[in-house]
């Protein structure tokens, strides 16, 4: 694939999958064997099950949550995308990887990460990603 259908691939993640919580479009955009690497000790997700299962349960947490792709860069079988998000904090939280749980507050959450994705033969294989997980439970219990 050409690293504009790369950058392709991955914000179709975002708008047509993690927008609409279309978990069907996640599994076709992301392998099988898919890792995710998080920061600051916070963990890996395993698998498209593994990281489906987190997803839904992240994207759960939230009502009203959009997710904007605000830049996207790709080169080779490499894509970076910067992202921000808006939700309402209605659904217990666990995390992205799951850590524990924080039941609703109402409050209204905004985060924003630049991940780092790998592509390979039509599907993401690894991410790296910056999401400050500590800064979502913050501001959910400060």
């Amino acid at each position: 694939m050409t690293a504009e259908e790369n950058k392709a691939l991955v914000q179709h993640a975002y708008l047509d999958g993690m927008n609409p919580r279309d978990m069907s479009v996640i599994r076709k955009v992301f392998a099988p064997n898919y890792v995710n690497y998080f920061p600051a000790g916070q963990g890996e997700l395993h698998g498209i099950d593994e990281f489906v299962e987190a997803l839904d349960s992240f994207i759960g947490s939230f009502s009203d949550l959009v997710f904007t792709v605000e830049d996207i860069l790709g080169e080779g079988d490499k894509v970076a995308l910067r992202w921000s998000a808006v939700g309402v904090h209605t659904g217990d939280y666990a995390g992205i990887p799951p850590t524990t749980i924080i039941p609703p507050t109402g409050r209204t959450i905004t985060f924003s990460a630049t991940d780092i994705y790998q592509v390979a033969d039509g599907q993401v294989i690894a991410e790296w990603n910056s999401l400050d997980g500590f800064d979502i439970v913050r501001q959910m219990t400060d």
